[in-house]
């Protein structure tokens, strides 16, 4: 885990200035052009307002070029930086207002987002053991079993359909151009009622698809931290959709409550952690994003002794570890929703990954941008047989009663 934040902060100024100069230089140099030619209209003559003006042009080119070049080893190097998360690369990119947190851009509504890139090394395809079925962007219905549905929601963003027979549970609700996707998945495997949605954290990449979700289809439970950010922007999607749950007549439950930390979808058990809400006076504002992440509720599902982690978007943030402290609160799993979209600047650290073991793992990004969580998971378990990457299709994950696990994707 990169300890240095500082960095971060750094480059984006770093990179501020940049786009400042890049701007407004060459307007300087083209006033100077435009006094100089005046004054050669005046005096054709003059060798050196001829000279002026051939060096004012090279000028112009180095002003507009060199921080166009160092801008572009700014981004070269957040790419490649342990340092920054994939919020800081956009910011960078992008060009936001000072330290306004970015968590997600989505690949079709016409913005483009980077992410790290990876090390040929890190990815050894074809060293996984089962095959995928047959690609799909719907679900695969599982009638009267007990299924978890991995939704294509498109690159970093979450939402998952749990089910036991006729009960249904959902977790985070994607950004909010998905909630019609999310809703259509529901439909289609006949979701009249949902017993519960969990809330991992108030960034819109997991909860963005709530409204159009509560306004569909009927939620008995609302599971949420009341308090859970310390980010304006964010806090008021948050205690809207709170809002919002309490006027459709769904429960609210405050996981830092010890009656809403354990419950159960017909016969899957969950049990909820990283419960109790993180507080730092000290968080700056261009920390709020990270703030957020390190409050995420995780949940772990038993479905007939199988244990799936759905981890959201916790880290190891401001020293406090709570990603690997979870973790070994947790202990062994076999299927893990990898945390964070697989990014690792400060999640999946190893020493927590060391503690989980799975078997399998899903993601909800590209097989490049989570290389290295997923070098770390192979790392921890000499057992483990498979990733899938939800961009590549929804995922259907089956477990029999027998406790046998069966994809399709």
């Amino acid at each position: 885990m990169c300890s240095n934040e500082s960095i971060y902060a750094i480059l984006v100024i770093f990179n501020r200035i940049m786009s400042i100069i890049q701007v407004v230089a060459p307007i300087l140099v083209l006033l100077m052009l435009s006094i100089a030619f005046f004054r050669l209209v005046v005096d054709p003559d003059d060798k050196k307002i001829k000279k002026s003006i051939k060096n004012m042009f090279i000028s112009l080119l180095v002003v507009f070029f060199i921080p166009m070049l160092v801008r572009t080893t700014i981004y070269l190097v957040s790419n490649n930086s342990s340092c920054l998360e994939e919020e800081d690369i956009v910011y960078l990119n992008e060009g936001y207002k000072f330290f306004q947190n970015v968590e997600y851009i989505e690949l079709d509504n016409g913005k483009s987002r980077s992410s790290v890139i990876p090390n040929p090394r890190d990815y050894e395809a074809g060293d996984e053991k089962e095959e995928v079925i047959s690609p799909a962007n719907d679900v695969m219905k599982i009638s009267n079993s007990n299924a978890v549905y991995f939704l294509n929601t498109g690159r970093s963003s979450d939402s998952f359909i749990i089910q036991d027979g006729e009960h249904f549970g959902l977790i985070d609700t994607s950004v909010p151009s998905k909630g019609s996707f999310i809703v259509t998945q529901l439909k289609k495997l006949g979701v009249k009622q949902l017993d519960f949605i969990i809330i991992t954290h108030s960034h819109d990449d997991h909860v963005g698809g709530f409204s159009k979700v509560i306004d569909s289809i009927p939620v008995k439970a609302l599971f949420v931290k009341t308090e859970g950010t310390r980010y304006p922007a964010h806090q008021g999607t948050y205690s809207s959709l709170i809002k919002k749950a309490k006027k459709k007549g769904t429960y609210v439950c405050n996981v830092a409550d010890s009656k809403c930390q354990s419950f159960s979808l017909g016969n899957i058990n969950f049990r909820l952690y990283n419960t109790n809400f993180f507080s730092a006076s000290l968080v700056s504002r261009n920390n709020y994003g990270r703030f957020d992440n390190v409050n995420s509720v995780c949940a772990v599902a038993n479905i007939n002794g199988k244990r799936v982690y759905f981890s959201g978007d916790i880290g190891n943030y401001f020293g406090q570890n709570q990603e690997t402290i979870t973790a070994r609160q947790i202990g062994d799993i076999d299927v893990y929703k990898v945390a964070h979209h697989g990014y690792v600047s400060f999640n999946n650290h190893q020493e927590a990954i060391n503690y989980l073991k799975p078997e399998y793992s899903v993601v909800t990004n590209d097989r490049g941008t989570a290389s290295t969580a997923i070098n770390r998971v192979k790392k921890s378990n000499s057992k483990y047989v498979r990733t899938y990457y939800t961009p590549e299709g929804s995922v259907t994950m089956m477990i029999e009663p027998s406790g046998n696990i069966k994809f399709y994707q």
